[in-house]
Order: C-alpha cells, then sequence, then structure tokens
C-alpha cells in the first residue's frame, strides 16, 4: 500500500512540473499607486496596488508589453 501511495505522489509531482514547465509565459504592464510602471511575469493580485497597462490577459513576448507601458508612466523601472 505504501508503494502504490509513494508511487501516486511522485507521478503528480512530476507531472506537475512537467505542466507548469510547459505553460507559456505571459508578460504584464503594470503601473504602481506613484506613476512607476515595470514589465512583470506574473498577473499582479488586486491587493498588490498595481494596475494592469494595456491588455489585461497578457502579452505574448516582454518587448510587446514594453511597448505597452504608455505616456502617463512617470518612469519605466526596467528588470534587473
Amino acid at each position: 500500500m505504501k508503494m502504490y501511495l509513494i508511487g501516486s505522489i511522485l507521478t503528480v509531482g512530476l507531472a506537475t512540473q512537467a505542466l507548469a514547465a510547459g505553460a507559456p509565459t505571459q508578460h504584464f504592464a503594470v503601473m504602481d499607486t506613484v506613476g512607476n510602471c515595470a514589465v512583470v511575469d506574473t498577473l499582479p493580485s488586486k491587493v498588490s496596488g498595481l494596475k494592469i497597462v494595456g491588455d489585461k490577459v497578457g502579452y505574448k513576448t516582454e518587448a510587446e508589453a514594453q511597448k505597452a507601458l504608455g505616456s502617463e508612466c512617470k518612469s519605466v523601472i526596467d528588470r534587473a
């Protein structure tokens, strides 16, 4: 019984990692409460204080998200 349980846990763990690795990355153009803008790779939560600028479902490439940063941004924070 323990063998089946361990096997199931390993299978689920490996399958989850494989599915996550194959998921496409979305890039979001965001603005903070001060007016600074940046591009992030995860959907910001509602409590983060970040407002999505442009396409609400994200962009396929970082370059597209960079283009979406508009003139209303006080400054653009680049990635490190």
